[in-house]
């Protein structure tokens, strides 16, 4: 009984502390993103989505920290698609944008680099899990749209993992941060999907802060 309660008081002091410690931010950005090895000779390119992040850093030492990031990240690619008339028949090649959506949950450790009063730089990486929302693609030739469907996925959970870095700015009673990411994971295949292993991959821009913490 006496290690049972010993266990919960020293439990409840370690969530106090962190709760102490802890800080909430929010960041948003632009997420540029293309698939790999979709198929042979195939051209994807990248596309723009967007991103929005609400962080919550836990410092671990005076450097090192973990950032668990509650994420909604668009993602998908860009290229050239064939598509036939309703009997069937080669009507031409048009062109393709395929976009999705993904909740993801990034675990980064994060190493932060003081460099003088009023910024400090900070490296993380780590993995993270994403679960796929929704999508649609479309098909356009010469602005006329040819089809427009959702998409139909059969796995919507993947693994995935983030690198990157970024440089953090106080501004009043903020701390504002500039952050760049690098970011691979599986795609999410669906029923259209060719290869159940492909990779997306893509990288992020965005601007965020810190809220101020209660004393």
């Amino acid at each position: 009984m006496k290690k049972c309660f010993g266990f919960f008081f020293m439990l409840g002091l370690l969530s106090t502390h962190l709760r102490a410690q802890m800080q909430v931010g929010v960041r948003a950005g632009v997420h540029w993103s293309r698939i790999q090895n979709r198929s042979m000779g195939a051209d994807h390119s990248f596309i723009p989505g967007f991103s929005v992040a609400f962080p919550i850093r836990i410092p671990v030492t005076d450097r090192w920290s973990l950032r668990v990031e509650p994420s909604i990240i668009q993602k998908g690619w860009r290229s050239k698609a064939d598509y036939t008339v309703p009997l069937g028949q080669p009507a031409g090649t048009g062109d393709l944008v395929l976009r999705y959506e993904e909740a993801e949950v990034p675990l980064l450790f994060s190493y932060r680099i003081n460099q003088t009063n009023r910024l400090a730089y900070y490296v993380l990486a780590g993995p993270g899990f994403s679960y796929a929302l929704g999508g649609r693609f479309k098909i356009t030739d010469k602005n006329t749209l040819i089809l427009s469907d959702k998409l139909t996925f059969e796995n919507r959970i993947q693994p995935g993992g983030w690198i990157g870095g970024g440089v953090e700015i106080p501004w009043g009673t903020l701390t504002t941060f500039l952050d760049a990411r690098y970011q691979f994971g599986r795609y999410p295949a669906t029923l259209r999907s060719a290869d159940a292993a492909e990779i997306i991959h893509g990288f992020s821009l965005s601007v965020g802060c810190w809220l101020p913490s209660k004393k």
